[in-house]
């Protein structure tokens, strides 16, 4: 007798006479399930019983007197439902590119050990006693109104606000001193039996006082809604799980513990969580549930997971001495059949090692330790050296201020790099291609960051994963002599930083060692005139000057007042025929910047006055240039310009422009190309620049220079023209999009080389790259 397509199949003869006919009976357990007699003459010797061959006691074959009795076959069951066995047919295909995709996210995303040095860059002690450098600027970003005063402070903080906010906890990082911090034991070992953390004990205050901690049960359901707290799966916050708690809710539950595939307390309380608590006396629910999960342990290795350390044990042995249960399950789904010893049987033990090693153990060697075969000996795959990589990410904000500026700026002058460009608002990719998948992310060699100092740490902890072996650079603008204490870590925590003038890089270079370079910036020539978009200029014969004015940039600093007073003073008994137009973008008397009602007085000077008019909305390009193309100068009575976007265009449109002698305008402002007014430095007041703390000086103009210096622009045309002629040819070839594109691309190029170089250097020891090692070594 044999089996073939899972029935028996019998034939027989007899030994002295070929031609004489046999009678046939198959008996199982007593009942008789096919009896037929042999036709020789007729050529057919094998007969189909009908039976399929299942689990029973005893079969015995009878051929005429004769009989032959086999012993109990009991063949286990595994997926008795065909659908399940479809399903699981689709997980085995899939497990290999699944975990695979999970691999390097968990690459990316959460193994970021350079970005949390990064953030903890001090020459500051470490202090049990004090928030670590990195949380301090955290506080102060996300505007903390209490104190940091204890380690139970910053527990409490980061528990309640930055983890139960989405904003806030995209934002932040979990580093080395941070995790240090919120690891310390809140109670004596003596108190409680297991130890209780830092975070765990806010996070009880926090959301779940009503849990009796001191109870075994309370405190491991306290662990569940921790261990599943949607913050934990953020970066690198799993590390906040503890191997104590791990080992906990990986223990067997007491109700379950005697079963072959008991239930861990994590499994109890998250089944109960979903209202599938009657599943848990399931064993087909559990034999399919381990089944997933140790597949998934076993090619996911640095997966969160809660799995009883017998499930991993049930399923790699047993079965046979040929199979263990997960040979055999598996090929229960590839035979399609709840009865893989009867598949076994029928083609036999050869075929099925070679069928599972071609199809499974082959794709995903991962497997293989789960096998009787033995563990599957693959070429080692470096899969660090399979992580997504981008030569350049650029990251700053996408909006139309000075600063989205500096963004497009950059993206158009790098993109023979093809750079994927992030938001810093929202954190969105904008422009993805194919070759970008978010569910894995990249890491990037060189990321330029277009955004503040004060900023720049929030945005390498928010794009941990592409910074973590990147070369940094902070492209950076400030507005006093020396930046406040809140752009110190962002000036410490980038391999260089680039500025457009030389006035921010000697602010720069007041507060890091960090190697500060002046790069400029580069301009396109300004479009055309648009005739049916020129509401600004009233009668052809008026001198009208352009000034500009906006909130969000400090009105203070900008300080359109200084120039309506100027203006005023200038023209008061002249018979010029002249305007004062003051753009803006949106008046916002309740913005920060509006201290001492500065824009109220702006509105009570102007009110009796018809020649000064606002310019007041979002102006397209077209609209700004043709503004521009309809003014006669531009006038920047600034307090401080870290550059001076709008005065560098009023000179490339052939403009005149009287300008404070002062600050980051220095760079292509002088008095052969402008009519320059002096400044009286003084200190910056830091509540003006929405900072804190000493900020250095800023110059506060002359306003009867400034009175004297718009009279001569208005009045002397021959000095007008030669000034503006001057300034024109000074910032078309200071400012030169093409050649400044050309020199910041060969700057990017270099640094790509020499960070392809570093990584190569190091991926094969884990070492810490070059550019991380000279920040240590500078004690940064």
């Amino acid at each position: 007798m044999f089996v073939e397509g899972g029935q028996c199949v019998v034939w027989g003869f007899n030994r002295d006479d070929l031609l004489r006919p046999v009678a046939l009976r198959l008996e199982v357990d007593g009942n008789t399930v096919f009896e037929r007699t042999t036709s020789p003459e007729a050529q057919m010797p094998v007969h189909v019983t009908g039976h399929r061959l299942s689990a029973h006691r005893q079969m015995v074959l009878r051929v005429d007197g004769s009989s032959a009795a086999a012993g109990p076959f009991a063949a286990p069951a595994f997926w008795t439902e065909p659908a399940v066995r479809e399903e699981l047919g689709h997980f085995i295909a899939g497990i290999g590119d699944s975990a695979r995709e999970a691999r390097l996210r968990h690459l990316v995303w959460h193994d970021i050990p350079n970005v949390t040095r990064r953030l903890e860059t001090s020459d500051e002690p470490p202090a049990r006693w004090r928030a670590s450098v990195y949380t301090r600027y955290m506080a102060n970003r996300l505007e903390l109104k209490s104190k940091l005063s204890g380690g139970q402070s910053v527990a409490n903080w980061i528990v309640s606000e930055v983890f139960e906010d989405w904003y806030k906890r995209h934002v932040f990082c979990l580093t080395d001193e941070i995790h240090t911090l919120l690891s310390e034991p809140v109670m004596n070992r003596r108190v409680m039996k297991h130890e209780i953390s830092l975070t765990l004990f806010a996070f009880w205050r926090r959301h779940y006082p009503h849990i009796d901690i001191f109870t075994e049960e309370g405190l491991r359901l306290l662990q569940y809604k921790f261990a599943t707290a949607p913050f934990i799966a953020d970066k690198n916050n799993v590390k906040l799980v503890s191997d104590g708690l791990r080992r906990s809710l990986s223990a067997p539950a007491d109700m379950f513990r005697n079963r072959d595939l008991p239930w861990s307390w994590y499994w109890l309380f998250l089944l109960e969580d979903q209202g599938l608590g009657s599943q848990l006396r399931d064993e087909n629910f559990s034999r399919l549930t381990s089944f997933r999960e140790v597949a998934l342990d076993v090619t996911q290795p640095d997966r969160l997971s809660f799995t009883p350390h017998v499930w991993r044990a049930h399923w790699g042995a047993g079965g046979t001495p040929d199979f263990t249960r997960f040979d055999l399950a598996l090929i229960s789904i590839l035979a399609d059949t709840p009865y893989p010893s009867v598949a076994v049987a029928e083609h036999g033990t050869d075929f099925w090692r070679g069928r599972l090693h071609r199809e499974v153990y082959a794709r995903v060697p991962e497997l293989s330790v789960l096998s009787a075969a033995g563990r599957v000996e693959t070429a080692p795959v470096a899969l660090r050296d399979e992580v997504p990589r981008r030569d350049l990410v650029i990251i700053g904000h996408a909006n139309d201020t000075g600063v989205g500026r500096n963004l497009s700026m950059f993206v158009e002058a790098l993109s023979s790099f093809a750079p994927l460009v992030f938001n810093a608002d929202d954190g969105s990719c904008v422009n993805p291609d194919p070759g970008y998948n978010p569910n894995v992310g990249v890491r990037a060699r060189v990321v330029l960051l277009c955004v503040n100092a004060d900023r720049a740490p929030e945005m390498i902890a928010r794009f941990a994963g592409i910074c973590e072996d990147a070369h940094i650079i902070g492209f950076y603008l400030w507005e006093s002599d020396r930046p406040p204490a809140n752009h110190t870590l962002g000036a410490l925590a980038v391999d260089e930083i680039w500025t457009p003038s030389n006035y921010v890089a000697e602010a720069y270079r007041k507060i890091t060692p960090v190697p500060v370079t002046v790069v400029d910036k580069g301009l396109h020539a300004p479009l055309g005139h648009v005739s049916f978009l020129d509401r600004f200029r009233r009668e052809p014969s008026e001198f009208i000057f352009l000034t500009a004015a906006e909130f969000g940039s400090s009105i203070v600093r900008k300080n359109p007042l200084d120039v309506v007073k100027a203006f005023q003073r200038a023209f008061e008994e002249s018979d010029l025929d002249v305007r004062l137009l003051i753009k803006i973008r949106e008046v916002n008397p309740g913005h920060w910047s509006n201290i001492d009602s500065y824009w109220e007085e702006i509105e009570e000077r102007i009110a009796g006055d018809d020649r000064i008019a606002l310019v007041e909305g979002n102006l397209t390009a077209e609209e700004y240039w043709t503004l521009m193309w309809s003014v006669d100068a531009m006038v920047s009575l600034h307090r401080s310009e870290g550059f001076g976007y709008f005065i560098a265009d009023a000179m490339f449109a052939g403009k005149a422009v009287v300008v404070s002698d002062y600050s980051g305008s220095q760079d292509f402002c002088d008095a052969e190309n402008a009519f320059l007014v002096p400044v009286q430095q003084t200190p910056a007041p830091p509540e003006y620049l929405a900072s804190r703390g000493y900020i250095g000086q800023w110059g506060v103009p002359d306003i009867e220079a400034a009175a004297r210096a718009m009279h001569q622009a208005a009045a002397d045309a021959d000095l007008r023209a030669t000034r503006a002629a001057a300034g024109l040819t000074r910032v078309s070839g200071k400012y030169d999009f093409a050649r400044w594109s050309e020199a910041v691309s060969g700057r990017i190029q270099q640094r790509i080389d020499q960070s392809s170089r570093e990584t190569d250097a190091t991926s094969d020891d884990g070492a810490v790259p070059a550019g991380m090692a000279r920040s240590a070594a500078s004690g940064r």
